[in-house]
C-alpha cells in the first residue's frame, strides 16, 4: 500500500511541475520595435528643439493633457505627481538663463515600441552639456519614457537623470 501511495505522490507531482504548454497566435502576440520612422522622428526634433530652445516646437509634440513625471515614480492614486507641459516648459525657460547658448547633444538612442494591442512608447537615451553664463561646464544623460497616442503626440513623458549639474546651475 505504501508503495501505491509514494508511486501516486510521485506521479502527481511531476505532473504538476511539468511545463505546460500556452498556445498564442504569434501575430496577435507580437509588438515591434523600430528606431526609424515618424515617432521617432518627432522624438528626435523634440530633443534638438529642446536643446535649442524652441519651445513652441517642442510643445507641438504634446497632446493637449500630457503631463510630466521628472524623476519620480507616476501613480494611478496621486494625480498631483505629474505636471502639466505648459508648467514644464516654464521651468525649463527658467533655467536657461543660467546657460550660455545651447544645449549640446552627445550620444543618443532612440526607439518606439508598438505592443500588440497598438499602444506606442518611445524611448530615448540622450547626453546633453552646456556651459552656464558663469563658464561651469555640466552633462546629463537623460533616459525618457513616452506615452504615444495615435495622432502622434506624446501623452506623457517619464524622464530619469542625475539632477546634479542640473542643480547647480543657478549657483
Amino acid at each position: 500500500m505504501k508503495k501505491i501511495v509514494l508511486l501516486f505522490v510521485t506521479a502527481t507531482t511531476m505532473f504538476a511541475c511539468a511545463p505546460t504548454e500556452v498556445k498564442t497566435d504569434s501575430a496577435a502576440a507580437t509588438g515591434t520595435v523600430t528606431s526609424t520612422g515618424p515617432d521617432v522622428d518627432m522624438l528626435k526634433r523634440g530633443t534638438t528643439a529642446f536643446a535649442n530652445g524652441d519651445w513652441a516646437t517642442v510643445a507641438s509634440n504634446y497632446a493637449d493633457t500630457a503631463k510630466s513625471y521628472h524623476n519620480i515614480w507616476p501613480s494611478n492614486t496621486d494625480t498631483t505627481l505629474g505636471v502639466k507641459i505648459p508648467v514644464i516648459i516654464e521651468v525649463f525657460k527658467k533655467q536657461r538663463e543660467f546657460i550660455d547658448g545651447n544645449l549640446t547633444i552627445g550620444g543618443t538612442i532612440y526607439e518606439v515600441v508598438t505592443m500588440p494591442d497598438g499602444n506606442k512608447y518611445g524611448h530615448s537615451w540622450v547626453e546633453m552639456s552646456w556651459k552656464s553664463k558663469k563658464g561651469v561646464a555640466g552633462k546629463v544623460v537623460v533616459f525618457n519614457s513616452f506615452g504615444i497616442n495615435k495622432d502622434g503626440k506624446i501623452t506623457y513623458e517619464w524622464p530619469i537623470y542625475d539632477t546634479k549639474d542640473v542643480a547647480t546651475l543657478g549657483q
